[in-house]
């Protein structure tokens, strides 16, 4: 069976992102608003009902702020992977989530992470900000295609497009998934990644 990596997002098309993300939005404030309503009403019923309806009405307000926070999951999930993609962009939703996502100084961060990563692969003493290391035969290959990133990052004009932000930010911190840190999964996915990037640092219109 075929390892998961950070490419494998499993995402519906646009269209039913849209309408999911709308969705997910509509159930967070219905449900919200119910787990209020009942709650309250838990409240009065302490004081005004036999103890087994009390109960029940608590019972309802937890079920109803569950049922909030799965909504709520699930849209951070799908934005979680949406704005991973460029294409997403063009759903407003998706465009505010990635500039929130892609600050200055998670842009900076991230180069600096980069620039780490490659430090150590060539043997200089640096203090990385994870655990797992990468694995230096796989960096060393592509020395300069990382620190291209890294200046790509750095750059005062935010040329890279948010979605390339949100790639680097999953290379570099879900070892599990990336290729960078799992012997396990092919070359050629970082490779792939690489390109995805690359290609976000392209004209941003569209």
């Amino acid at each position: 069976m075929r390892l998961r990596s950070l490419l494998d997002l499993d995402l519906p098309p646009l269209v039913d992102a849209e309408r999911l993300l709308a969705e997910f939005s509509r159930q967070r404030t219905l449900r919200l608003t119910g787990a209020a309503g009942l709650a309250a009403s838990a409240g009065a019923a302490v004081w005004l009902l036999p103890r087994v309806w009390a109960v029940a009405a608590v019972a309802g307000a937890l079920a109803a702020l569950i049922l909030w926070l799965v909504a709520l999951d699930r849209r951070r999930s799908l934005l979680a992977g949406l704005v991973q993609v460029r294409d997403a962009y063009r759903l407003e939703e998706v465009s505010r989530a990635g500039s929130r996502f892609a600050t200055p100084a998670r842009r900076r961060r991230l180069a600096g992470w980069v620039r780490d990563i490659v430090g150590a692969a060539e043997g200089r003493p640096v203090r990385a900000p994870y655990t797992a290391a990468a694995l230096e035969d796989r960096v060393l290959a592509r020395r300069e295609r990382l620190l291209a990133v890294a200046r790509a990052l750095e750059d005062r004009e935010g040329e890279l497009h948010p979605a390339g932000v949100a790639i680097v930010h999953r290379l570099l911190t879900r070892p599990s998934t990336s290729p960078l840190f799992n012997p396990l999964l092919d070359e050629q996915v970082l490779d792939d990644t690489l390109h995805r990037v690359e290609a976000c640092g392209e004209s941003r219109a569209g």
